[in-house]
């Protein structure tokens, strides 16, 4: 199984990225996630048992090389005020079978976006991620944490 980690204090002299315990150098890691959403695009409760779609890449920095998918396996990412864990050891890909934590919660069942960019050719740093809550007594909560 490959395990990603992450990590970052918010600039890239403090970003590392690990691949099974040695630095992995990649020049880009790029994670899309989108899900929990019915047939006309609207939030819904469910997360990632709705099904979805979900990209999950790293570019290694030698000359010549390729993506290389970053599932099957595990990728914990780990940002100034939140730590993210993506698990999914579908060989199919199954995104049914994808679990997501953040900061020692799952929100499997919540989440409806992810998206991290980490792009040190061109400069470009975002990351957010967003859970749907919905409430029985209370109007549905929509919740987005901007990561980096």
């Amino acid at each position: 199984m490959r395990y990603f980690i992450f990590s970052t204090g918010g600039d890239w002299d403090s970003t590392t990225l690990f691949l099974n315990g040695d630095e992995f150098p990649a020049s880009k890691l790029y994670i899309e996630l989108i899900t929990g959403r019915d047939e006309f695009g609207d939030l819904v409760r469910g997360g990632l048992g709705n099904g979805g779609q979900m990209s999950a890449s790293i570019l290694p920095q030698e000359d010549g090389s390729y993506e290389q998918a970053i599932f099957p396996g595990r990728i914990d990412l780990e940002f100034p005020t939140h730590k993210v864990t993506i698990e999914n050891n579908s060989p199919m890909f199954a995104i049914e079978m994808t679990s997501v934590v953040l900061d020692g919660i799952d929100i499997s069942g919540e989440i409806t976006e992810l998206q991290v960019n980490i792009d040190a050719i061109a400069n470009e740093v975002s990351a957010f991620l967003t859970v749907y809550r919905p409430h029985v007594f209370a109007s549905d909560e929509v919740v987005t944490f901007n990561l980096l």
